[in-house]
């Protein structure tokens, strides 16, 4: 199986349409979340974990988000394209934490950060399971501290 190479922090870039906007025209606080949800989708692509692909191929798209922590810094006035950067911060048995930071697509400006705990789950009684060693073996070599990530 040969590893998939990914960049970290992993980079994608999202659209702010008019609707995401608040009656300020500043991004409603809930599309951070689903900015973040749709760019943890793209990070999951790129390891080789298709949602489409069946749950055979992919035991480990059984999973649940167990928490979110989102901290705003800045708010995102407009339409316009901002980045979501992503990385993984904890590889456990059962769960993985996801940090995310929301930035302008230059980078000079934190939006928002976050930390999203995933729990794998066994398909049949609901309960936490181990990730697959497939999985282990693709996002251990990208997890990575806040710290580590600073000093780059």
């Amino acid at each position: 199986m040969e590893t998939p190479r990914i960049p970290v922090p992993f980079r994608s870039i999202q659209h702010v349409y008019f609707d995401d906007l608040d009656a300020l025209n500043i991004l409603h606080n809930v599309r951070f979340l689903l900015f973040i949800e749709r760019a943890r989708g793209e990070l999951l692509n790129a390891m080789g974990f298709h949602w489409q692909d069946d749950v055979e191929q992919n035991p480990d798209k059984f999973h649940v988000i167990a928490e979110h922590r989102i901290r705003y810094i800045a708010p995102v006035r407009g339409e316009g394209d901002v980045a979501v950067e992503l990385w993984v911060t904890r590889l456990g048995q059962t769960s993985a934490v996801v940090t995310a930071r929301v930035v302008s697509v230059d980078g000079s400006t934190l939006f928002a950060e976050s930390d999203t705990r995933l729990v794998r789950l066994d398909r049949t009684t609901f309960k936490p399971t181990s990730w697959s060693e497939r999985f282990r073996t693709i996002v251990a070599p990208l997890v990575r501290s806040e710290k580590e990530l600073s000093a780059k």
